[in-house]
């Protein structure tokens, strides 16, 4: 494999992010501090509540309809907008958001 094919992750605001991000600055700082704000709020237990509350920051501040996933173990394949996808991690935790019309 070369190294163009391997995932490269920088820290940003305290997360580790997919590099390059494929959305603009503001939505990923937006998405990244409403994910810090809401682990500060909700239990490990209340992830549905976490995800409604994630989903509703973005589909309010950057259009709906956005599809919010997090946890340790899940692969995805999706059609999405362009440069509405989001991949970071907080701790050992994934958190994957991304835009369809």
């Amino acid at each position: 494999m070369s190294s163009q094919a391997t995932a490269q992750y920088r820290m940003y605001l305290g997360a580790r992010v997919l590099w390059p991000p494929d959305c603009p600055d503001d939505i990923l700082e937006g998405a990244i501090n409403e994910t810090q704000n809401c682990l500060k709020t909700y239990e490990a237990k209340d992830g549905q509540k976490m995800a409604e509350q994630l989903k509703k920051y973005l589909d309010s501040n950057f259009e709906p309809y956005w599809h919010v996933f997090f946890g340790k173990n899940f692969g995805c394949h999706s059609i999405h907008e362009k440069r509405r996808f989001i991949y970071f991690y907080i701790d050992k935790t994934a958190y994957l958001f991304y835009k369809t019309q």
